[in-house]
């Protein structure tokens, strides 16, 4: 398999918040950030479902999370 071809998720059943949160993650320890277009890239998926694990991954990281506007995507901070 390609290291660019997307990874198929099955996101027609709603997965439950530990996974949804590990989706974003795995995807953020590949790329050293996050964003709607990385997750759309990586999983194939649409912008509003990406849109929607961003909302959950913000709503749990608010406190560690930083937005990088001049490069569009999110970062953690420790």
């Amino acid at each position: 398999m390609k290291s660019n071809q997307p990874t198929l998720t099955c996101f027609d059943t709603p997965l439950d918040l530990a996974k949804r949160i590990d989706l974003v993650m795995s995807t953020y320890k590949k790329l050293g950030y996050i964003n709607r277009k990385a997750l759309v890239v990586n999983y194939g998926i649409s912008q509003q479902q990406a849109g929607s694990l961003m909302r959950d991954f913000i709503h749990l990281h608010a406190k560690r999370i930083q937005w990088d506007m001049k490069h569009a995507h999110y970062i953690l901070t420790d």
